[in-house]
């Protein structure tokens, strides 16, 4: 897999645009742990974004945060992986290491500063990458992949936690009766498993494995998982019978047995759950409707959020080419940095321009996208 992933990496141009089934399929294998140091961020496009803020981590880490911040992420820091070996210490580098990620990020979005579903997800990437690739993958998964998961009001995991839950209706409509039936909501047990992306959930081997899925095909894996811990807890008489309370509910939702986790079955049951980007889109515009007409005046609209790696890259071409226009209108080479959006490109060496015609490389991926699209329907 490591020679498969290597090529991947090395011909990244190639295969974003025209090979798209290749980089899903090896992501379903899994990531070499070797690797995934450059995988991660490829995928989401926090190389990119790196590279296009050359020395911006460098300054947000020199820089003093707010104390209210660094207050709150220093009180935080020591319960992130207690027991694991990298964050043993309070001196040691991995503490020190997300300490200096996290307060980066409240510099970096100070409109959101730093939420406490974050820490287990930085340190996880810490766990894997260097502290740098660490906070942009971060950023990419804050911004384009789960907007709103992290904010102030947690916009992103209540509308979600309504969208899962119609989607469950269908996927495993007895566990759906019993959650009604004794008033088990979903943000119950659905705010931990999705802000902290089941870091605290699943086997460590087992999580990584999710995550290659998450980085390549987006927040419709962290349904999916969803889906099957609700099964493996409440998906037959038999179990819902043992649960005659919400407390009992719940509780046989925190201990799933470990024995059922293990990565390689897991993932294929993962991949089994038909739920689908497009299926995703159509729930979360229903639930993005009957929101506005409760929240009339929120601008939340998680509408343009990444649905995998195809879609990061997408979205940062259009905020590299949205960056050139205002360039040449103004008359200016460059911009100043704008912490709240920041434009990304295309890949980790940057994509060629296509030869003859004048098609850009926006409508290229375009196409890619439309081509994977139909080429995936059948295992979405």
């Amino acid at each position: 897999r490591e020679v498969k992933w290597l090529d991947i990496i090395s011909q990244w141009d190639r295969y974003l645009l025209k090979k798209t089934s290749k980089i899903k399929a090896q992501c379903r294998k899994g990531i070499p742990a070797s690797l995934r140091a450059r995988c991660w961020p490829l995928l989401c496009g926090a190389t990119q974004r790196m590279i296009n803020n050359k020395d911006l981590y460098q300054t947000l880490d020199s820089s003093c945060a707010l104390q209210c911040w660094v207050d709150v992420i220093e009180r935080d820091i020591d319960r992130q992986f207690p027991f694991h070996e990298m964050f043993l210490s309070r001196d040691g580098h991995g503490q020190q290491g997300l300490f200096r990620v996290l307060k980066a990020y409240t510099q970096f979005r100070p409109d959101e500063g730093y939420c406490q579903g974050q820490g287990p997800v930085a340190a996880v990437l810490l766990m894997n990458m260097p502290a740098e690739e660490a906070f942009w993958c971060l950023v990419q998964i804050s911004e384009h992949y789960l907007p709103g998961y992290y904010s102030p009001l947690l916009e992103g995991v209540l509308l979600d936690s309504r969208v899962f839950s119609s989607m469950l209706k269908r996927a495993c409509p007895l566990a759906a009766r019993h959650l009604r039936k004794h008033g088990v909501e979903p943000l119950m047990y659905l705010t931990d498993w999705l802000m902290c992306m089941y870091s605290r959930t699943l086997p460590f081997n087992t999580l990584l494995r999710i995550w290659d899925l998450f980085f390549c095909e987006g927040v419709k894996v962290l349904f999916r998982v969803a889906v099957v811990l609700v099964r493996m807890a409440l998906g037959s008489s038999e179990k819902t019978k043992e649960c005659d309370g919400q407390m009992e509910t719940l509780e046989q939702l925190r201990t799933i047995n470990v024995k059922n986790l293990h990565e390689d079955a897991f993932i294929e049951e993962v991949c089994a759950v038909s739920v689908s980007e497009r299926e995703v889109q159509r729930e979360t515009e229903k639930e993005l409707e009957a929101w506005r007409s409760e929240k009339p005046h929120s601008p939340f609209d998680p509408r343009g959020r990444c649905h995998g790696y195809r879609a990061a890259w997408e979205q940062g071409l259009q905020e590299e080419e949205e960056r050139k226009r205002r360039e040449t209108e103004s008359g200016n080479l460059t911009l100043p940095h704008s912490p709240a959006r920041q434009p990304s490109s295309s890949s980790s060496g940057g994509l060629k321009k296509p030869r003859g015609g004048s098609r850009s490389q926006l409508d290229f991926l375009r196409a890619g996208v439309r081509k994977e699209r139909r080429e995936g329907r059948k295992d979405e």
